[in-house]
């Protein structure tokens, strides 16, 4: 009898020693939809949310998976727009009373808890009015413009010709927006909504797409000087305001120094002539070249 209780007791204390338990069973059920929004566009509802695929336990889900639609009666068979994790699809009503929305992610042999209801009333008021908008390319982006009205205007943004669901700006009290996020050589795409003081929004403008081209050449650099010293002469020269510069070129009496733009705003050469003339050119990422600044020795120089 002591031995066994000997030995009951060498097993408690081993125990102690035992940071955690053996991991629990992993879950194969997918986490259900969480936190949807709903807007009104016209008469459509516009509804979307994010979903990371997860299962219960927090893990990643790496297999396939679809989510389920169901209102209050019945499911919904709705084709899912899908950029990253945001999804979304688009509801046409006909009735002014409260629509309800509830989800669940399937897999191949699990599926998910029903998710909440989402709700929302529609309202019978919202801008009637379609907008229009025109698109041009400016120096640092493209410019969208819209005939100035009362309404709060919403851009959306997208590289798909996809009515997208989360606009890129919200703009009051102005008739036109520089978008600056813009690459040289992409096509952007973008539609408006004009928005009531209710936030209720009216029908989408058609989607129109313009290729950004940067045709603008950069600020030019300032003060363009030239010292000696130590038996080298070095062209000073205070760098272009201009954000997008990748570098300078230099020409003395019309003849390039280099071939390709330099990322500094010093440069050594061993000898000049009397009375040459120095320019400095900014070159931007697209290619474009700035007007010189220029730096006319006298006869006396150097």
């Amino acid at each position: 009898m002591r031995r066994v209780f000997s030995i009951v007791i060498t097993f408690i204390i081993a125990g102690c020693g035992v940071k955690g338990g053996p991991y629990p069973p992993f879950s194969k059920n997918p986490e259900t939809v969480r936190n949807v929004k709903i807007k009104q566009q016209d008469r459509e509802l516009v509804v979307y949310w994010n979903y990371i695929p997860r299962y219960e336990d927090g893990r990643n889900m790496n297999e396939n998976f679809k989510i389920e639609i169901f209102s209050i009666e019945h499911r919904i068979v709705k084709s899912l727009h899908k950029k990253g994790n945001l999804y979304w699809f688009r509801y046409k009503f006909s009735q002014i009373k409260e629509y309800c929305f509830r989800f669940k992610v399937v897999t191949k042999n699990k599926e998910s808890r029903f998710s909440r209801y989402f709700c929302y009333i529609p309202s019978i008021k919202y801008p009637v009015i379609k907008p229009e908008f025109n698109l041009n390319i400016k120096k640092n982006g493209i410019n969208i413009s819209w005939p100035k009205s009362s309404f709060t205007v919403n851009i959306y943004k997208t590289q798909d010709s996809v009515y997208y669901p989360i606009p890129f700006r919200t703009i009051s009290k102005a008739d036109s927006y520089t978008d600056t996020s813009v690459i040289s050589g992409n096509k952007y795409c973008y539609y408006i909504t004009y928005e009531d003081e209710n936030g209720v929004e009216g029908s989408p403008s058609q989607i129109k797409c313009l290729t950004f081209r940067d045709i603008f050449p950069p600020e030019p650099p300032q003060n363009p000087r030239l010292i000696r010293k130590e038996g080298l002469y070095y062209i000073i020269w205070t760098e272009s305001s201009s954000k997008d510069v990748i570098g300078y070129i230099i020409e003395i009496n019309g003849k390039k120094l280099i071939n390709k733009p330099i990322k500094t705003y010093v440069f050594s050469i061993k000898s000049i002539k009397k009375g040459s003339v120095i320019k400095i050119y900014a070159v931007d990422k697209a290619g474009n070249i700035s007007k010189p600044a220029t730096l006319k020795l006298n006869n006396g120089q150097p």
